[in-house]
């Protein structure tokens, strides 16, 4: 019982009793949380102004809720970092400073370390974009540290690969080489390939025998999308449908074929069909693929879980859309 008698002393119950009302105090008095205000009306206005110059249309609410909820956790991760002092150690940041503070011509008889300093009191890292997507990207790589994803699995490769296959299909590939006839010439072109069919010439005898053609003559292993860039979608169109109709895959003159530019009278060197791509091509792509997707979602997740330390506050009319992203990004994060 000697412990007993051990407990009954009043410096113990004082320590116990202030242990007990110091945890009760952390539960219903607890540490107000750092706000992360509003978007200024001229800041939204700004964003608005380059979604609009980006895409070339109005964003729509539900955008500008999504945009608004987006900057709202850059301004959430730039006040993590420089709670976490990544201002004070990280090389980019300190020579963006001084780099500043050079501009500003308030360099002279100061070394870079006072240089330093005296944009950290001039706040200077405050107001920097650069300094604020370096921290950024500082906390996001903290973030993504301390919530690794594993390597996607052969299976999920695999089932990724039939998921995209039709996605993933190789385009044909042309290889060509022509001649080119700008609209005055048109009338002679009936003529012209008599000539070369009657003589046998080879492609670039026969180029001599037509026009210049600025974007070149030799389109090597191109796309139709590729062709397209150069001659316009009519022509590549017409290729096609002539191929078609010679069933001849290669090494034979086609046209004239017309483009935005005049006629060409095109050979073809090398016909490649679409095809299914096999799986040893794409799987690097799949692994990369995959790997962004998860570290993607475990950054969401991450910053979500994030959120919960902040007073995130948004814009009034856009708070249930920020309250619908937040709900979207803990989906998944179980």
């Amino acid at each position: 019982m000697s412990w007993i008698v051990s407990l009954n002393k009043p410096w113990l119950h004082f320590i116990v009793l202030g242990a007990v009302l110091f945890y009760l105090q952390s539960v219903f008095f607890p540490e107000p949380k750092t706000v992360i205000w509003p978007l200024s009306e001229a800041r939204v206005n700004r964003l608005q102004e380059q979604w609009l110059t980006s895409t070339g249309r109005n964003p729509t609410p539900t955008q500008v809720g999504k945009f608004i909820a987006a900057e709202l956790d850059r301004d959430m991760l730039f006040q993590r970092a420089l709670e976490l002092e990544f201002h004070l150690y990280d090389t980019i940041v300190y020579q963006q400073l001084i780099r500043n503070m050079k501009f500003l011509q308030m360099a002279v008889n100061k070394t870079d370390t006072e240089l330093f300093d005296q944009a950290l009191e001039m706040r200077l890292h405050l107001d920097d974009e650069v300094v604020k997507r370096r921290l950024i990207q500082l906390v996001e790589g903290q973030l993504l540290a301390d919530n690794p994803t594993t390597k996607p699995s052969a299976d999920k490769v695999a089932a990724a690969f039939t998921n995209r296959k039709e996605e993933l299909r190789r385009p044909p590939l042309y290889t060509i080489e022509h001649v080119f006839f700008n609209r005055e010439r048109e009338p002679e072109v009936a003529a012209i390939i008599a000539t070369i069919t009657e003589q046998k010439l080879d492609v670039r005898s026969a180029r001599q025998l037509g026009s210049p053609f600025l974007q070149g003559y030799q389109f090597t292993r191109k796309t139709p999308d590729q062709l397209a860039q150069n001659f316009g979608n009519g022509f590549v169109f017409s290729l096609k449908q002539a191929l078609n109709a010679s069933q001849v895959n290669s090494q034979q003159w086609l046209g004239p074929l017309p483009s935005v530019y005049g006629l060409h009278y095109v050979w073809v060197a090398e016909y490649q069909p679409e095809r299914d791509v096999l799986l040893r091509e794409v799987e690097q792509q799949l692994r990369h693929d995959l790997e962004y997707a998860a570290k993607n979602q475990a950054l969401r997740c991450a910053i979500a879980v994030l959120r919960k330390e902040y007073d995130v506050r948004g814009q009034d009319q856009n708070a249930s859309d920020l309250k619908d992203l937040d709900e979207k990004d803990r989906e998944g994060c179980q």
